[in-house]
């Protein structure tokens, strides 16, 4: 009778240390699949922008003509938007599904100090900040002080939930070169 007992005891144990085992297991793979997801949708928002600021000419002296001199270009100083007919909201957000920035931006460094937020069905608040500057052409990792044939475009995507291994919230950096 008291061998059966200990069985018994022993099963118990064995199955609740099986269990609380597994929760652990199922809890870590959860967290660790929702992070995969908030990065792989910070790396998509990012990439939007890019892929928006290509459909946009190098530069605003390229929207009166062909450039052919470097000191035509956009000095330094003065990347950024042109005017007031681009100014957009900071943050800009969606207004009928699309950025204004995708509307009223004519040219690359118009997305220089450039603020979006977006909202998606599984995460809220991730904030995309860019910044453009003069590039090297044969060092596009380079920030040049000068104007130069390539800009470098800078993207910041962050979200609350995009956290690093010590749970900090992460930042993720997405870079493209533009040349003329």
């Amino acid at each position: 009778m008291q061998t059966n007992m200990f069985i018994t005891v022993g099963t118990i144990i064995l199955l609740g240390t099986f269990i609380l085992t597994s929760n652990t297991i199922i809890s870590t793979t959860r967290q660790s699949s929702m992070n995969t997801e908030f990065y792989l949708t910070a790396i998509a928002l990012g990439q939007s922008v890019i892929e928006e600021a290509k459909t946009k000419l190098f530069d605003q002296a390229a929207t009166v003509g062909t450039v052919t001199n470097v000191s035509d270009l956009t000095a330094p100083s003065l990347l950024g938007r042109d005017g007031g007919g681009e100014s957009v909201g900071n943050p800009d957000t969606l207004s009928g599904n699309i950025f204004r920035s995708a509307v009223l931006f004519n040219d690359v460094d118009d997305y220089h100090d450039y603020n979006r937020r977006i909202n998606t069905t599984r995460a809220t608040n991730y904030n995309i900040r860019t910044t453009v500057t003069y590039t090297s052409p044969t060092f596009p990792d380079s920030i040049r002080t000068v104007r130069t044939w390539c800009k470098l475009m800078t993207v910041f995507v962050t979200n609350p939930f995009i956290l690093n291994p010590d749970n900090q919230q992460d930042t993720i950096r997405l870079t493209y070169t533009f040349c003329y």
